[in-house]
């Protein structure tokens, strides 16, 4: 633009000079030619010079946008590199995130392993202190034995009495095993269907979470491919405007040089116009290489913008990979664990026994050893005989009635008067 205005004012000073000369020769022609071609010469100059004005303030005004593109431009190039460090500082911190939950997840899996390794020992030191029970329980029950032989005579009936208050107790035992047992497995049942939930729960806040970080990439590529092209727009149209500005000031130029081209030799205008083919040839050059570089930069980023693109998918893609193999991996463990304990509660289960029963059994074996109330001595004969004599007089039995046998009750019908409707 600075070349074309110097050059501009190079022919406005030869046209000038040209001018004065061809007014000073035409002053010995005549007075009425003279104030005529001066009056047209100053006309032509006063137009001349507007006209170079009006070009300088339009150079300078051009100059002042390319400087304010340029600043723009560097503007741009600083956002896109300040957009580029946020962008690797994000990938610094995910990086860094995974890393992070990659040790959680191992810790995870080592206390598992440990608490696992720890229901293992509880599982043989309770099975020791069982089989130590039953081996403590089997001496006392031959210690128990042997007394109970030795004192089956004296204890005879204190025995049915305690056999009977035994068998009692022993139900109730029973059922409160049972409910027990019932009461565990529904504390199970929903211990069970707490996890499950708990790792539902996990599963679809890892899902959202894993939504979210879809969504975020394809808006963060949706940006980036956005600036991309409203950047090559930018680049289109500031070199656009630099075309036409520079074939405003052609134009310009080349109005110039056709009022010049009235006074001027036909060689000047010749050369002018040589000149002025040199100038578009070399614009149009100038233009083709600005396009060229353009499209070519473009390409180049839009090239990059696409890699990147590629590049994050599959890091993203190998991370979702990890986290649902360390996940299954996990669901695993926790199944393996849950079997475990239960399979370990049912074994506690198998081999609980209650005292009291144990009792009653020993109390039952040494009631069999003895041979029962058939071999009895006649002094517990006795007793027993007394004893029913005073349940049939407590309850209403007459004498020599057998009160171990259920009483046979007859009914007998009522007779019924007949009813004679008709009388």
């Amino acid at each position: 633009m600075r070349n074309g205005v110097l050059h501009s004012r190079g022919i406005e000073t030869s046209s000038l000079l040209a001018t004065r000369g061809f007014a000073s020769s035409s002053i010995k022609l005549g007075d009425d030619k003279e104030k005529k071609s001066l009056e047209k010469k100053k006309k032509a100059d006063a137009k001349i010079e507007k006209k170079a004005k009006e070009a300088k303030v339009a150079g300078e005004a051009a100059a002042e946008e390319a400087a304010a593109e340029k600043a723009a431009i560097e503007k741009a190039a600083k956002e896109k590199a300040a957009a580029e460090e946020a962008a690797a500082a994000e990938k610094v911190a995910a990086e860094t995130l995974a890393a992070e939950k990659a040790a959680t997840e191992t810790a995870a899996a080592e206390k598992a392993a440990a608490e696992k390794a720890a229901t293992e020992k509880v599982a043989a030191e309770k099975a020791a202190a069982e089989k130590a029970a039953a081996e403590k329980a089997a001496t006392e029950k031959a210690a128990a034995e042997k007394a109970a032989a030795e004192k089956a005579t004296a204890e005879k009936a204190a025995v049915e009495k305690a056999a009977a208050e035994k068998a009692a107790a022993e139900k109730a035992a029973v059922e409160k095993a049972a409910a027990e047992k019932a009461a565990a497995e529904k504390a199970a049942s929903e211990k069970a269907a707490a996890e499950k939930a708990a790792a539902e729960k996990v599963a679809a806040e890892k899902a959202a979470a894993e939504k979210a970080a879809a969504e975020k990439a394809v808006a963060q590529k949706a940006a980036t491919e956005k600036a991309a092209a409203e950047k090559a727009a930018a680049e289109k149209a500031a070199a656009e405007k630099a075309a036409a500005e520079k074939a405003a000031a052609e134009k310009a130029a080349a109005e110039k040089a056709a009022i010049e081209k009235a006074t001027a030799e036909k060689a000047a205008a010749e050369e002018k116009a040589a000149a002025e083919k040199v100038a578009a040839e070399k614009a149009a050059a100038e233009k083709a290489a600005a396009e060229k570089a353009a499209v070519e930069k473009a390409a180049v980023e839009q090239a990059a913008a696409e890699k990147a693109a590629v590049e994050k998918a599959a890091a993203e893609k190998a991370a979702a990979e990890k986290l649902a193999t360390e996940n299954a991996a996990a669901e695993k463990a926790a199944t393996e664990k849950a079997a475990l304990e239960k399979a370990a509660e049912e074994i506690a289960i198998q081999n609980m026994k209650d005292p009291i029963q144990e009792l009653f059994l020993i109390s039952i074996k040494g009631y069999s050893s003895s041979g029962g109330l058939a071999e009895a001595d006649t002094a517990t004969q006795d007793e027993l005989a007394k004893e029913l004599e005073r349940v049939a007089k407590q309850f209403g039995g007459e004498e020599g009635e057998d009160m171990t046998q259920f009483p046979d009750i007859k009914f007998k019908d009522l007779e019924v008067e007949p009813i004679n409707i008709s009388q």
